[in-house]
Protein backbone atom coordinates (compact mmCIF):
# COMPACT_ATOMS: atom_id res chain seq x y z
CA UNK A 1 0.00 0.00 0.00
CA UNK A 2 0.98 3.25 -0.72
CA UNK A 3 2.54 5.26 2.48
CA UNK A 4 0.48 8.28 1.69
CA UNK A 5 -2.58 6.22 1.61
CA UNK A 6 -1.94 4.21 4.72
CA UNK A 7 -1.17 7.76 6.28
CA UNK A 8 -4.12 9.20 5.39
CA UNK A 9 -6.68 6.10 6.40
CA UNK A 10 -4.66 5.64 9.53
CA UNK A 11 -5.57 9.71 10.32
CA UNK A 12 -9.40 8.84 9.07
CA UNK A 13 -10.31 5.33 11.32
CA UNK A 14 -7.88 7.29 14.38
CA UNK A 15 -10.70 10.22 13.94
CA UNK A 16 -13.68 7.75 14.24
CA UNK A 17 -12.63 5.89 16.54
CA UNK A 18 -11.98 8.73 18.31
CA UNK A 19 -15.15 10.10 18.03
CA UNK A 20 -16.89 7.01 18.69
CA UNK A 21 -15.15 6.87 22.26
CA UNK A 22 -16.04 10.26 23.17
CA UNK A 23 -20.03 9.42 22.72
CA UNK A 24 -19.13 6.18 24.59
CA UNK A 25 -17.72 8.28 27.59
CA UNK A 26 -20.48 11.04 27.21
CA UNK A 27 -22.77 7.87 27.73
CA UNK A 28 -21.12 6.61 30.37
CA UNK A 29 -20.34 3.54 28.45
CA UNK A 30 -16.54 2.31 29.01
CA UNK A 31 -16.56 -1.29 27.36
CA UNK A 32 -15.40 0.21 24.21
CA UNK A 33 -12.85 2.70 25.45
CA UNK A 34 -11.12 0.47 27.91
CA UNK A 35 -10.89 -1.92 25.23
CA UNK A 36 -9.12 0.33 22.97
CA UNK A 37 -7.11 1.22 25.98
CA UNK A 38 -5.73 -1.88 26.52
CA UNK A 39 -5.09 -2.42 23.06
CA UNK A 40 -3.38 0.50 22.93
CA UNK A 41 -0.99 -0.40 25.79
CA UNK A 42 -0.24 -3.85 24.04
CA UNK A 43 0.44 -1.65 21.16
CA UNK A 44 3.00 0.70 22.29
CA UNK A 45 4.82 -1.95 24.90
CA UNK A 46 5.11 -4.80 21.36
CA UNK A 47 6.57 -1.99 19.78
CA UNK A 48 9.12 -0.35 22.75
CA UNK A 49 10.29 -3.73 24.14
CA UNK A 50 9.87 -5.78 20.85
CA UNK A 51 7.99 -8.78 23.27
CA UNK A 52 5.20 -10.46 21.81
CA UNK A 53 1.61 -10.17 22.41
CA UNK A 54 0.84 -12.83 24.13
CA UNK A 55 3.83 -12.70 26.60
CA UNK A 56 2.48 -8.84 26.87
CA UNK A 57 -1.21 -10.32 28.41
CA UNK A 58 0.53 -12.88 30.59
CA UNK A 59 2.59 -9.66 31.77
CA UNK A 60 0.00 -7.39 32.42
CA UNK A 61 -2.15 -10.21 33.72
CA UNK A 62 0.27 -10.65 36.59
CA UNK A 63 -0.04 -7.12 37.15
CA UNK A 64 -3.29 -7.56 37.81
CA UNK A 65 -3.73 -10.00 39.75
CA UNK A 66 -0.93 -9.21 41.74
CA UNK A 67 -1.68 -5.43 42.57
CA UNK A 68 -5.00 -5.44 42.20
CA UNK A 69 -6.25 -8.89 43.87
CA UNK A 70 -9.60 -9.54 44.52
CA UNK A 71 -11.02 -6.45 42.24
CA UNK A 72 -9.11 -7.43 39.10
CA UNK A 73 -10.06 -11.13 39.38
CA UNK A 74 -13.61 -10.02 39.73
CA UNK A 75 -13.63 -7.98 36.60
CA UNK A 76 -15.59 -8.46 33.52
CA UNK A 77 -14.76 -6.87 30.46
CA UNK A 78 -18.15 -7.91 28.90
CA UNK A 79 -20.63 -7.55 31.43
CA UNK A 80 -23.12 -9.96 29.38
CA UNK A 81 -20.54 -12.23 28.90
CA UNK A 82 -18.96 -14.90 32.26
CA UNK A 83 -15.27 -14.29 31.46
CA UNK A 84 -12.91 -12.97 33.15
CA UNK A 85 -9.27 -12.06 32.59
CA UNK A 86 -7.87 -15.21 33.42
CA UNK A 87 -10.37 -17.08 31.56
CA UNK A 88 -9.05 -14.35 28.66
CA UNK A 89 -5.47 -14.50 28.71
CA UNK A 90 -5.47 -18.50 28.94
CA UNK A 91 -7.21 -18.16 25.48
CA UNK A 92 -5.44 -15.99 23.62
CA UNK A 93 -1.91 -17.09 24.92
CA UNK A 94 -2.69 -21.22 25.49
CA UNK A 95 -4.11 -20.73 21.70
CA UNK A 96 -1.38 -19.07 20.21
CA UNK A 97 0.87 -21.29 22.18
CA UNK A 98 -0.76 -24.14 20.48
CA UNK A 99 -0.85 -22.69 17.23
CA UNK A 100 2.58 -22.31 17.46
CA UNK A 101 3.76 -25.41 18.19
CA UNK A 102 1.45 -26.85 15.97
CA UNK A 103 3.64 -24.95 12.76
CA UNK A 104 6.57 -26.06 14.58
CA UNK A 105 6.00 -29.30 14.60
CA UNK A 106 6.25 -29.93 18.36
CA UNK A 107 4.85 -30.17 21.51
CA UNK A 108 4.02 -27.43 24.20
CA UNK A 109 5.49 -29.06 26.90
CA UNK A 110 9.30 -30.19 27.60
CA UNK A 111 9.97 -33.78 28.68
CA UNK A 112 10.80 -33.75 32.10
CA UNK A 113 9.30 -35.15 35.44
CA UNK A 114 7.70 -31.85 36.80
CA UNK A 115 6.09 -31.21 33.08
CA UNK A 116 4.21 -34.44 33.17
CA UNK A 117 3.16 -34.03 36.77
CA UNK A 118 1.54 -31.19 35.85
CA UNK A 119 0.02 -32.63 32.70
CA UNK A 120 -1.28 -36.01 35.27
CA UNK A 121 -2.61 -33.25 37.47
CA UNK A 122 -4.89 -30.98 34.05
CA UNK A 123 -5.61 -34.87 32.87
CA UNK A 124 -7.15 -36.83 36.18
CA UNK A 125 -8.89 -33.32 36.48
CA UNK A 126 -10.35 -33.27 32.81
CA UNK A 127 -11.47 -37.01 33.33
CA UNK A 128 -13.16 -36.26 36.13
CA UNK A 129 -15.36 -33.05 34.84
CA UNK A 130 -16.46 -34.47 32.15
CA UNK A 131 -18.69 -37.11 34.44
CA UNK A 132 -19.72 -33.37 36.31
CA UNK A 133 -20.90 -31.59 34.10
CA UNK A 134 -24.26 -33.17 33.31
CA UNK A 135 -25.25 -33.02 36.99
CA UNK A 136 -23.59 -29.79 38.22
CA UNK A 137 -23.43 -27.44 34.96
CA UNK A 138 -21.44 -24.05 35.59
CA UNK A 139 -20.59 -24.97 39.09
CA UNK A 140 -18.48 -28.20 37.67
CA UNK A 141 -17.05 -25.59 35.18
CA UNK A 142 -16.63 -22.97 37.90
CA UNK A 143 -14.56 -25.40 40.67
CA UNK A 144 -12.90 -27.11 37.18
CA UNK A 145 -10.71 -23.51 37.71
CA UNK A 146 -8.48 -25.08 40.08
CA UNK A 147 -7.46 -27.61 37.46
CA UNK A 148 -7.61 -25.48 33.89
CA UNK A 149 -5.33 -22.68 35.76
CA UNK A 150 -2.58 -25.03 35.02
CA UNK A 151 -2.19 -23.80 31.50
CA UNK A 152 -0.32 -21.01 32.38
CA UNK A 153 2.38 -23.43 33.62
CA UNK A 154 2.98 -24.11 29.97
CA UNK A 155 2.52 -20.55 28.60
CA UNK A 156 5.19 -19.24 30.84
CA UNK A 157 7.39 -22.14 30.33
CA UNK A 158 7.69 -21.27 26.71
CA UNK A 159 8.20 -17.67 27.07
CA UNK A 160 11.19 -18.32 29.45
CA UNK A 161 13.12 -20.12 27.07
CA UNK A 162 13.46 -17.26 25.03
CA UNK A 163 15.30 -14.03 26.41
CA UNK A 164 13.02 -10.93 25.58
CA UNK A 165 10.05 -12.69 27.16
CA UNK A 166 11.55 -13.75 30.13
CA UNK A 167 12.99 -10.38 30.99
CA UNK A 168 9.59 -8.66 30.05
CA UNK A 169 7.45 -10.83 32.35
CA UNK A 170 10.40 -10.74 35.26
CA UNK A 171 10.32 -6.86 35.18
CA UNK A 172 6.27 -7.10 35.17
CA UNK A 173 7.01 -9.34 38.56
CA UNK A 174 9.62 -6.77 39.77
CA UNK A 175 7.03 -4.06 38.41
CA UNK A 176 4.12 -5.12 41.01
CA UNK A 177 6.63 -6.09 43.34
CA UNK A 178 6.77 -2.39 43.83
CA UNK A 179 3.57 -1.23 43.14
CA UNK A 180 1.71 -3.65 45.60
CA UNK A 181 3.04 -2.07 48.83
CA UNK A 182 2.76 1.23 47.88
CA UNK A 183 -0.96 1.04 46.27
CA UNK A 184 -1.92 -1.09 49.40
CA UNK A 185 -0.86 1.69 51.67
CA UNK A 186 -2.93 4.16 49.41
CA UNK A 187 -5.59 1.29 49.85
CA UNK A 188 -5.64 1.53 53.72
CA UNK A 189 -5.16 5.70 54.16
CA UNK A 190 -7.96 6.10 51.36
CA UNK A 191 -10.39 3.41 50.73
CA UNK A 192 -13.09 5.46 49.41
CA UNK A 193 -11.26 6.27 46.03
CA UNK A 194 -10.65 2.84 45.51
CA UNK A 195 -14.42 1.80 46.01
CA UNK A 196 -16.09 4.47 44.23
CA UNK A 197 -13.41 6.24 41.96
CA UNK A 198 -11.54 3.16 40.39
CA UNK A 199 -14.43 1.05 39.47
CA UNK A 200 -15.36 -0.14 36.30
CA UNK A 201 -18.88 -1.39 35.57
CA UNK A 202 -19.18 -0.77 39.45
CA UNK A 203 -16.12 -3.44 40.13
CA UNK A 204 -13.44 -1.73 42.10
CA UNK A 205 -10.12 -2.79 40.65
CA UNK A 206 -8.37 -3.26 43.43
CA UNK A 207 -9.92 -4.65 46.41
CA UNK A 208 -7.50 -6.95 48.31
CA UNK A 209 -8.79 -10.13 50.30
CA UNK A 210 -5.97 -9.98 53.31
CA UNK A 211 -4.36 -13.36 53.41
CA UNK A 212 -3.64 -13.45 49.76
CA UNK A 213 -2.65 -9.57 50.42
CA UNK A 214 0.15 -11.02 52.54
CA UNK A 215 0.80 -14.41 50.70
CA UNK A 216 1.78 -11.48 47.62
CA UNK A 217 3.67 -9.12 49.61
CA UNK A 218 5.60 -12.29 50.25
CA UNK A 219 6.48 -13.23 46.83
CA UNK A 220 7.17 -9.64 46.07
CA UNK A 221 9.69 -9.35 48.90
CA UNK A 222 11.81 -12.22 47.80
CA UNK A 223 11.21 -11.81 44.10
CA UNK A 224 12.45 -7.68 44.39
CA UNK A 225 15.08 -9.23 46.64
CA UNK A 226 16.37 -11.56 43.98
CA UNK A 227 15.84 -10.08 40.96
CA UNK A 228 17.30 -6.37 41.41
CA UNK A 229 20.73 -6.06 40.18
CA UNK A 230 23.72 -4.20 40.99
CA UNK A 231 22.74 -0.43 42.03
CA UNK A 232 18.74 -1.37 42.36
CA UNK A 233 19.62 -3.58 45.55
CA UNK A 234 20.59 0.07 47.32
CA UNK A 235 16.85 0.66 47.52
CA UNK A 236 15.26 -2.94 46.45
CA UNK A 237 16.64 -5.24 49.42
CA UNK A 238 15.36 -2.54 52.06
CA UNK A 239 12.04 -2.66 50.46
CA UNK A 240 12.23 -6.33 50.40
CA UNK A 241 13.38 -6.67 54.14
CA UNK A 242 10.07 -3.84 54.63
CA UNK A 243 7.57 -5.80 53.25
CA UNK A 244 8.73 -9.20 54.70
CA UNK A 245 8.97 -8.19 58.28
CA UNK A 246 5.22 -6.79 57.21
CA UNK A 247 4.17 -10.66 56.51
CA UNK A 248 5.41 -12.02 59.31
CA UNK A 249 4.06 -9.29 61.64
CA UNK A 250 0.46 -9.78 60.36
CA UNK A 251 -2.65 -11.31 61.00
CA UNK A 252 -2.09 -13.86 58.18
CA UNK A 253 -0.85 -16.95 59.64
CA UNK A 254 -0.73 -19.04 55.98
CA UNK A 255 1.46 -16.36 54.58
CA UNK A 256 3.78 -16.60 57.49
CA UNK A 257 3.98 -20.05 57.24
CA UNK A 258 4.23 -19.21 53.48
CA UNK A 259 7.61 -16.90 53.77
CA UNK A 260 9.09 -18.97 56.19
CA UNK A 261 8.93 -21.89 54.00
CA UNK A 262 11.23 -19.59 51.18
CA UNK A 263 13.65 -18.85 54.04
CA UNK A 264 13.77 -23.21 55.21
CA UNK A 265 14.46 -23.33 51.68
CA UNK A 266 17.09 -20.90 51.28
CA UNK A 267 19.10 -22.36 54.16
CA UNK A 268 18.69 -25.54 53.14
CA UNK A 269 20.33 -25.19 49.83
CA UNK A 270 23.13 -22.85 51.63
CA UNK A 271 21.57 -19.20 50.61
CA UNK A 272 21.87 -17.71 54.07
CA UNK A 273 22.02 -14.25 52.68
CA UNK A 274 18.49 -13.28 52.40
CA UNK A 275 17.33 -15.51 55.76
CA UNK A 276 20.14 -13.63 57.30
CA UNK A 277 19.39 -10.14 56.54
CA UNK A 278 15.97 -11.12 57.35
CA UNK A 279 16.59 -12.82 60.65
CA UNK A 280 18.63 -9.82 61.71
CA UNK A 281 16.05 -7.41 60.93
CA UNK A 282 13.33 -9.24 62.82
CA UNK A 283 15.96 -9.54 65.69
CA UNK A 284 16.13 -5.60 65.89
CA UNK A 285 12.24 -5.06 65.11
CA UNK A 286 11.39 -7.26 68.29
CA UNK A 287 13.69 -5.88 70.50
CA UNK A 288 12.78 -2.45 69.35
CA UNK A 289 9.50 -3.63 70.10
CA UNK A 290 10.78 -5.11 73.58
CA UNK A 291 12.45 -2.15 74.82
CA UNK A 292 8.73 0.09 74.07
CA UNK A 293 6.56 -2.58 75.69
CA UNK A 294 9.08 -2.86 79.04
CA UNK A 295 10.69 0.29 79.37
CA UNK A 296 8.38 2.67 77.84
CA UNK A 297 5.32 0.66 78.86
CA UNK A 298 3.77 1.65 75.27
CA UNK A 299 -0.10 -0.14 74.79
CA UNK A 300 0.92 -0.42 71.20
CA UNK A 301 4.24 -2.40 71.59
CA UNK A 302 2.56 -4.95 74.24
CA UNK A 303 -0.27 -5.33 71.99
CA UNK A 304 1.60 -6.31 69.18
CA UNK A 305 4.11 -8.73 71.29
CA UNK A 306 1.15 -10.27 72.57
CA UNK A 307 -0.89 -10.71 69.27
CA UNK A 308 3.08 -12.08 67.58
CA UNK A 309 3.26 -14.70 71.26
CA UNK A 310 -0.77 -15.95 70.67
CA UNK A 311 -0.07 -16.34 66.59
CA UNK A 312 2.99 -18.06 66.79
CA UNK A 313 1.30 -20.45 69.70
CA UNK A 314 -1.92 -20.98 67.55
CA UNK A 315 0.14 -22.18 64.86
CA UNK A 316 0.84 -25.49 67.18
CA UNK A 317 -3.00 -25.01 68.28
CA UNK A 318 -4.26 -28.27 66.08
CA UNK A 319 -7.34 -28.51 68.40
CA UNK A 320 -8.03 -24.92 68.94
CA UNK A 321 -9.17 -25.20 72.71
CA UNK A 322 -6.43 -22.93 74.11
CA UNK A 323 -7.85 -18.89 74.36
CA UNK A 324 -6.65 -16.30 72.82
CA UNK A 325 -6.36 -12.83 74.92
CA UNK A 326 -4.69 -10.65 72.12
CA UNK A 327 -7.03 -8.54 70.04
CA UNK A 328 -5.25 -9.24 67.07
CA UNK A 329 -5.64 -12.93 67.71
CA UNK A 330 -8.40 -13.62 69.92
CA UNK A 331 -10.11 -15.75 67.33
CA UNK A 332 -7.23 -18.43 65.81
CA UNK A 333 -8.51 -20.57 67.95
CA UNK A 334 -12.04 -20.69 66.19
CA UNK A 335 -10.11 -20.80 62.53
CA UNK A 336 -8.43 -23.47 63.84
CA UNK A 337 -11.28 -25.71 64.58
CA UNK A 338 -12.78 -24.75 61.05
CA UNK A 339 -10.41 -25.88 59.44
CA UNK A 340 -10.22 -28.51 61.37
CA UNK A 341 -13.71 -29.25 61.40
CA UNK A 342 -13.95 -28.49 57.81
CA UNK A 343 -11.12 -31.07 56.58
CA UNK A 344 -12.02 -34.02 58.67
CA UNK A 345 -15.81 -33.97 57.46
CA UNK A 346 -14.67 -33.87 53.28
CA UNK A 347 -12.38 -36.37 53.99
CA UNK A 348 -15.30 -38.27 55.61
CA UNK A 349 -17.64 -37.98 53.21
CA UNK A 350 -15.43 -38.61 50.22
CA UNK A 351 -14.22 -41.87 52.22
CA UNK A 352 -17.85 -42.88 52.61
CA UNK A 353 -19.22 -41.64 49.04
CA UNK A 354 -16.33 -41.42 46.34
CA UNK A 355 -12.83 -42.83 47.63
CA UNK A 356 -11.35 -43.31 44.04
CA UNK A 357 -13.20 -40.98 42.14
CA UNK A 358 -13.97 -37.62 44.63
CA UNK A 359 -17.01 -36.20 44.77
CA UNK A 360 -16.78 -34.44 41.92
CA UNK A 361 -16.75 -31.03 40.11
CA UNK A 362 -19.51 -28.95 41.65
CA UNK A 363 -20.49 -30.53 44.47
CA UNK A 364 -20.75 -28.88 47.54
CA UNK A 365 -17.99 -29.69 50.02
CA UNK A 366 -19.73 -26.73 52.57
CA UNK A 367 -22.85 -28.29 52.81
CA UNK A 368 -21.74 -31.35 55.75
CA UNK A 369 -19.57 -28.89 57.05
CA UNK A 370 -21.81 -26.29 57.73
CA UNK A 371 -24.23 -28.77 59.68
CA UNK A 372 -21.52 -30.03 61.37
CA UNK A 373 -19.94 -26.58 62.33
CA UNK A 374 -22.57 -23.91 62.70
CA UNK A 375 -25.76 -24.52 60.48
CA UNK A 376 -26.68 -20.62 61.69
CA UNK A 377 -24.25 -19.69 59.02
CA UNK A 378 -25.23 -21.99 55.98
CA UNK A 379 -27.66 -18.31 54.63
CA UNK A 380 -24.30 -16.60 54.03
CA UNK A 381 -21.69 -19.33 53.67
CA UNK A 382 -20.38 -18.78 50.04
CA UNK A 383 -16.88 -20.48 50.54
CA UNK A 384 -16.41 -23.64 48.04
CA UNK A 385 -12.98 -24.94 48.86
CA UNK A 386 -12.06 -26.47 52.33
CA UNK A 387 -8.59 -23.95 52.67
CA UNK A 388 -6.30 -26.58 51.48
CA UNK A 389 -5.42 -27.87 48.00
CA UNK A 390 -4.61 -31.26 49.11
CA UNK A 391 -8.12 -31.24 50.46
CA UNK A 392 -9.62 -30.05 47.35
CA UNK A 393 -8.22 -32.56 45.20
CA UNK A 394 -9.46 -35.17 47.35
CA UNK A 395 -12.73 -34.35 47.99
CA UNK A 396 -12.99 -33.38 43.95
CA UNK A 397 -10.72 -36.36 42.69
CA UNK A 398 -10.79 -39.42 45.42
CA UNK A 399 -7.54 -40.70 45.86
CA UNK A 400 -6.77 -40.45 42.67
CA UNK A 401 -6.50 -37.01 43.00
CA UNK A 402 -4.51 -36.57 45.97
CA UNK A 403 -2.28 -39.10 44.68
CA UNK A 404 -1.29 -36.90 41.39
CA UNK A 405 -1.50 -33.60 43.48
CA UNK A 406 0.95 -35.66 46.23
CA UNK A 407 3.27 -36.67 43.13
CA UNK A 408 3.61 -33.27 41.94
CA UNK A 409 4.62 -31.97 45.71
CA UNK A 410 7.07 -34.70 45.13
CA UNK A 411 8.57 -33.63 41.82
CA UNK A 412 8.54 -30.11 42.65
CA UNK A 413 10.54 -30.60 45.61
CA UNK A 414 12.91 -32.27 43.39
CA UNK A 415 13.18 -29.77 41.17
CA UNK A 416 13.06 -26.97 43.35
CA UNK A 417 16.45 -28.72 44.74
CA UNK A 418 18.90 -28.78 42.33
CA UNK A 419 19.20 -25.27 40.77
CA UNK A 420 18.77 -24.04 44.62
CA UNK A 421 22.02 -26.04 45.33
CA UNK A 422 23.65 -25.53 42.02
CA UNK A 423 25.92 -22.00 42.81
CA UNK A 424 25.72 -20.93 39.00
CA UNK A 425 22.18 -20.90 39.06
CA UNK A 426 20.83 -17.34 38.02
CA UNK A 427 19.73 -15.03 41.26
CA UNK A 428 16.43 -14.59 39.00
CA UNK A 429 15.37 -18.32 39.19
CA UNK A 430 16.24 -18.50 42.86
CA UNK A 431 13.83 -15.93 43.99
CA UNK A 432 11.02 -17.97 41.22
CA UNK A 433 11.74 -20.81 43.45
CA UNK A 434 10.91 -19.55 46.47
CA UNK A 435 8.12 -17.27 45.47
CA UNK A 436 6.47 -21.22 44.51
CA UNK A 437 6.89 -22.39 47.65
CA UNK A 438 5.49 -19.08 49.39
CA UNK A 439 2.22 -19.69 47.52
CA UNK A 440 2.10 -23.38 47.44
CA UNK A 441 2.98 -22.81 51.66
CA UNK A 442 -0.39 -20.94 51.86
CA UNK A 443 -2.05 -22.91 49.71
CA UNK A 444 -2.55 -25.41 52.35
CA UNK A 445 -4.13 -23.33 54.83
CA UNK A 446 -6.41 -21.05 52.94
CA UNK A 447 -8.09 -21.17 49.44
CA UNK A 448 -5.53 -19.71 47.21
CA UNK A 449 -5.46 -22.34 43.89
CA UNK A 450 -8.49 -22.38 43.90
CA UNK A 451 -9.66 -19.40 42.38
CA UNK A 452 -7.72 -17.17 39.58
CA UNK A 453 -6.07 -14.92 42.19
CA UNK A 454 -3.31 -17.00 43.34
CA UNK A 455 -3.71 -20.20 40.69
CA UNK A 456 -2.58 -17.88 37.82
CA UNK A 457 0.59 -16.21 39.49
CA UNK A 458 1.40 -19.41 40.85
CA UNK A 459 1.53 -21.23 37.30
CA UNK A 460 2.93 -18.62 36.08
CA UNK A 461 5.70 -18.21 38.51
CA UNK A 462 6.44 -22.50 38.03
CA UNK A 463 6.22 -21.93 34.40
CA UNK A 464 9.26 -19.34 34.37
CA UNK A 465 11.05 -21.13 37.02
CA UNK A 466 10.95 -24.15 35.06
CA UNK A 467 12.02 -23.08 32.14
CA UNK A 468 14.91 -21.39 33.39
CA UNK A 469 15.91 -23.95 35.51
CA UNK A 470 19.92 -23.98 35.93
CA UNK A 471 20.14 -23.16 32.36
CA UNK A 472 20.30 -19.72 33.17
CA UNK A 473 23.84 -19.18 34.75
CA UNK A 474 24.51 -16.84 36.99
CA UNK A 475 26.58 -13.61 34.79
CA UNK A 476 29.14 -13.90 37.13
CA UNK A 477 29.44 -17.71 37.55
CA UNK A 478 32.54 -19.10 35.66
CA UNK A 479 31.60 -20.62 32.56
CA UNK A 480 32.92 -24.59 32.26
CA UNK A 481 31.66 -24.79 28.25
CA UNK A 482 34.28 -23.73 26.30
CA UNK A 483 36.74 -26.23 28.54
CA UNK A 484 34.47 -28.98 27.94
CA UNK A 485 34.69 -28.27 24.30
CA UNK A 486 38.12 -28.38 24.33
CA UNK A 487 37.99 -31.55 26.33
CA UNK A 488 35.70 -32.81 23.30
CA UNK A 489 38.06 -32.00 21.08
Amino acid sequence: MNPRVRFWLGITVGCILAVWMGWDVAEASYRLPALLSLVAICAVLARTTNVKLDAIVLGLLLIGYLVGNRGFAGFMPFPDLPLFPAEIALSVTGGWLIVKCAFAHRLPWQHDALNWAVLGWILVGTVRVVFDLRQFGLLAVRDFAMIYYAGFFFVAQAFSTEERPRRFLCRCLMTSGILLPLIYAAYQSSPAFFFRALTLHGVPLVYYKDDLLETFLAVCAVTIFHLARGRHRWWAWPLAVLVFLHVIASDSRASMVGALAALVWLALTRRPLFPAIQAGAAAIAFAGILLLASVGDNQWAREKLEGLNDRVTSLFDASGNRAYQSSESFDKGDNNRFRRVWWRTVAEETLSQGPICGLGFGYDLAKGFMQTYDPTMSDDFAARSPHNIAMSAFGRMGGIGLATFLAFVGVLVLKTWRPLRDRSTDPVAVGLWCAVWVILTSACFGVVLEGPMGAVVFWSVLGLASGMGATVKHPDAPDSQPKAAAEAN
